[in-house]
């Protein structure tokens, strides 16, 4: 959300601010909050833009109705049974609902990643404009590998980064490095610690892996710098940000075939794809990402062209001006 104040040509604001969301549990809001929040009317606004929120896209939703102000909605991924441990949790059902009211009420929708646009299509019959996540390259071109050396004594190791989450299979990193004994592998993500994965997961972290806890996203940034490889083992993502920011370092990825991680890596000209759940595989692949000097240059070389903030940012505020969207389902 930064990064679209940060790098539009208009005048966009975030709200509520940071400090507000910090203290809103999942998006939940109370009711007298709601009625505060729906009392406020935005003035000399042109368009408001919800992503995930319930609340915030029926506010949009309303705002539209009682102002006649712009809506646009930008839809990132659904909750499929795999976000949870084996069902939806209530809340992520009511999630889903809140996406397809906004894809079926917003003036213009939009897709981070064509899978998803592909899947709102044939799922439901909903057309949307493809837009894709960007990245701060600026931000990864600060990242220093040193910095991150200096903090954790720690570099040219296979990175993990992702909470603790079962979307995020960190269950299937811990397998690799036990696959791997003579190569480092660090792991750096909230919730995340040898206990966890040892209580929660009942897998132990062997020797040659490091299970560090959450980190700002300057540090993830860092660690991103320091490290040889980045290892996704997501089994859902919708355009894994991730990803792209590794790749603007110019670092190898392997991600498993899992349709964003795919979409992201190009199908696997720009990073190295596994087969999902095949440890022996990823093994593999991990093994050719260290050595790799290919690949990583041209993943840069998209990402620049691609996903780059200023180039999103453009399209995006064209959007916000006009209502108008290319790249239609």
């Amino acid at each position: 959300m930064h990064s679209l104040v940060r790098y539009s040509s208009l005048n966009l604001a975030i709200f509520p601010d940071d400090k507000v969301l910090a203290e809103v549990p999942l998006g939940f809001i109370t009711s007298d909050f709601s009625e505060q929040f729906y009392r406020w009317t935005p003035s000399s606004v042109q368009a408001v833009h919800s992503h995930v929120f319930p609340w915030f896209i029926q506010w949009c939703d309303f705002q539209k109705r009682q102002s006649g102000i712009r809506w646009v909605h930008t839809h990132h991924n659904w909750y499929y049974p795999e976000f949870g441990k084996g069902a939806l949790e209530p809340w992520q059902e009511q999630f889903n609902e809140g996406f397809l009211f906004a894809l079926r009420n917003a003036d213009v929708c939009l897709s981070v990643s064509k899978w998803q646009q592909k899947f709102l299509k044939e799922q439901f019959g909903l057309a949307t404009h493809y837009l894709p996540n960007g990245v701060d390259v600026k931000a990864c071109d600060q990242a220093d590998a040193s910095r991150w050396v200096a903090k954790t004594g720690l570099k040219d190791f296979v990175l993990y980064l992702g909470r603790n989450d079962p979307v995020k299979n960190p269950v299937d990193f811990v397998l690799l490095a036990q696959h791997l004994p003579k190569v480092k592998f660090v792991m750096v993500g909230q919730g995340l610690s040898c206990e966890v994965l040892r209580d929660e997961w009942q897998i132990e972290a062997p020797a040659n892996l490091v299970v560090l806890g959450g980190a700002s996203h300057e540090d993830a940034q860092d660690a991103i710098a320091a490290c040889s490889v980045l290892v996704m083992t997501s089994k859902r993502e919708g355009l894994p940000t991730l990803a792209l920011e590794a790749m603007a370092q110019s670092k190898p990825v392997v991600v498993p075939t899992e349709d964003g991680c795919m979409e992201a890596v190009g199908g696997g000209e720009f990073g190295f794809i596994y087969r999902q759940g095949d440890i022996d595989h990823l093994a593999e692949s991990t093994l050719e990402a260290l050595s790799d000097q290919i690949r990583r240059g041209r993943a840069r070389q998209r990402v620049l062209n691609e996903y780059n903030w200023t180039v999103i940012l453009s399209k995006l505020d064209k959007v916000y001006t006009t209502g108008i969207a290319n790249s239609h389902v």
